[in-house]
Formats: C-alpha cells, sequence, structure tokens
C-alpha cells in the first residue's frame, strides 16, 4: 500500500480508537454529570468531533461537453471502504451554546475524495438524444462543505429528556470533477480521455426537532435524536439522526446512524446526492 493511503487508513485507525478509549474513561458521580444540569439558566457550551463514514450515493448532470448540448449523467455509489484509500481530507465538528430553554448549535462537514469509481450513465447529443457508447471508464473527485447554523426552543423537558424545535440554515458546497474515457459514439467522439466537472453553492432554509430521551435512572444512557427538513431555489434537503449515548463526568460518548440528502430539480449541473452511515463522537462540556 502507498505510504499516504497507508497513512490516511492509520489516521481513521486513530480517530476511531481514541473515540473507542473515551467510552471506557473511569465513571464521575451522578451529580457531575451534564443532563438536567444544563438547564439551569446559566450557560452552557459543548464541543463534538466526530468520524463520520457515510456510504455516498450520488447523481450529477454535466452541461454542454465538447459541444454536446445534452450534456451527461453520471452515478457514484462509494463505500468507506472503497474511498478510505483516496481520501484527501476530512473535518467534521459540531457545537451547542445553551442558557435555559434557547440554545444554538451548528455542524461542519468537509470531505475531499478523489478517483471514485463512477458510471456514465447517459451521454447525451444535441436535442438531448442519448448517443451509443462503448467502453466507458470514469472516475469522480469530489470536494464537499456543509454547514448547518440554527436556533433552538425546548418545547418539553422532563429531567434530561427533552425536545427542541429549532429553525435556521444549511449551506452546501460540492464540486465534482469527471474524469472518463471512451472508444466511441456512432463515430461522432473520437476515443480519448475527457474531464468534466460542475458544482454547486446552496443556501436552504431549515427546520426540524432535536433532542434526547434518558434510558436510565441516573441519565447515563440516553439516546440522541434528531431531524429536519429544508428547502432551497430549486432543491429539497432532508437530515435525520438518531443515537445510543453514555454520559462521563468530561463529556459524553455517541454512536450514531445518520443520514444526509439533497434532491435537486434542476438538470443543469444537477446534484442529487445522499450520505448514509454511522457516526461516532466525542462531546466535550465546558
Amino acid at each position: 500500500m502507498e505510504t499516504g493511503k497507508l497513512f490516511r487508513h492509520r489516521v481513521a485507525g486513530v480517530m476511531f480508537g481514541a473515540l473507542s478509549l473515551a467510552a471506557v474513561a473511569p465513571a464521575a458521580a451522578a451529580d457531575d454529570l451534564v443532563g438536567a444540569s444544563r438547564f439551569d439558566g446559566q450557560w452552557h457550551f459543548s464541543l463534538t468531533p466526530y468520524a463520520w463514514l457515510p456510504t455516498i450515493y450520488n447523481t450529477a448532470s454535466f452541461n454542454g461537453p465538447f459541444g454536446i448540448s445534452g450534456g451527461v449523467d453520471s452515478a457514484m455509489h462509494t463505500t468507506p471502504n472503497d474511498y478510505l484509500d483516496d481520501l484527501s481530507f476530512a473535518f467534521m465538528i459540531a457545537g451547542e451554546a445553551r442558557k435555559g430553554d434557547w440554545s444554538v448549535f451548528t455542524d461542519y462537514i468537509y470531505m475531499k475524495l478523489k478517483a471514485q469509481d463512477t458510471g456514465v450513465r447517459t451521454v447525451r447529443g444535441p436535442g438531448g438524444a442519448a448517443l451509443p457508447v462503448a467502453d466507458l471508464g470514469a472516475t469522480m473527485d469530489l470536494k464537499s462543505d456543509v454547514w448547518t447554523l440554527a436556533g433552538s426552543y425546548t418545547a418539553w423537558r422532563r429531567g434530561a429528556s427533552h425536545l427542541d424545535v429549532f429553525a435556521g440554515t444549511r449551506y452546501l458546497y460540492m464540486n465534482q470533477t469527471l474524469d472518463w474515457s471512451i472508444s466511441g459514439a456512432a463515430g461522432l467522439l473520437p476515443g480519448r480521455q475527457r474531464t468534466l466537472s460542475a458544482s454547486m453553492n446552496k443556501w436552504d432554509v431549515i427546520a426540524g426537532v432535536k433532542g434526547e430521551v434518558s434510558l436510565s435512572d441516573d441519565d447515563r444512557v440516553f439516546m440522541p435524536y434528531y431531524l429536519d427538513m429544508g428547502s432551497g431555489s430549486d432543491n429539497t434537503t432532508w437530515q435525520a439522526m438518531i443515537a445510543l449515548g453514555y454520559r462521563y463526568g468530561w463529556g459524553d460518548v455517541t454512536l450514531a446512524l445518520r443520514n444526509l440528502s439533497y434532491d435537486f430539480t434542476g438538470r443543469g449541473a444537477g446534484i442529487d446526492t445522499r450520505f448514509t452511515g454511522l457516526a461516532l463522537g466525542a462531546t466535550f462540556h465546558f
């Protein structure tokens, strides 16, 4: 294995190993836990670095390559086992500031992948007619930034269990570069390597609910949950998460199943994408 790939595997292993070790840290007294006490009217802050390794489903339409007005449609499906070898960089962190029933929270995700195997589904000629193609081989580089910012209010609470309603915004930047080659298309396209690119910048308004359910008398074991839906000028988006957490004196460890989806209705450089998979995080309270 190449040195860079081995390094990325080791970094991923260290991240998950460190978070797993946190899960077996010595427990604190129940009085030291940050559960119901976060609603005492004082300022409470939390920071959550996490590792999320989702399966990525992505489709895109690239307009107007090499004079063909119809464009190219592609589809990518990659798993952590596939992209860890080609993961250039990833950074994920969330945070919250709370005072009583009011809070502001944020979440930021950055991922950059290289050379993921991709299927070219259709090459469209003038007027949108599909061209016959042969021996298609394609890879895609993918870079994405996703930033969520919202304010929330606790509408229901019993002990550490609570439900918040929130509204805010989510920003998406996604850049895709498709490298592909064909042997020919009805004699119209000489076989050679071609590169196409598409990018997207979108702000969406979102609203939803989040909170947690206490699963033990001492509030150590709990179930966080999250759901939002939103829309922009030509798209919809939604995100859902459910997790199992354990609370310590220093903070919490959570294992979550998470999904983030975007659906664009326009065809021009259209992008539909979904990230689905497990995330492991450690929350530090201040």
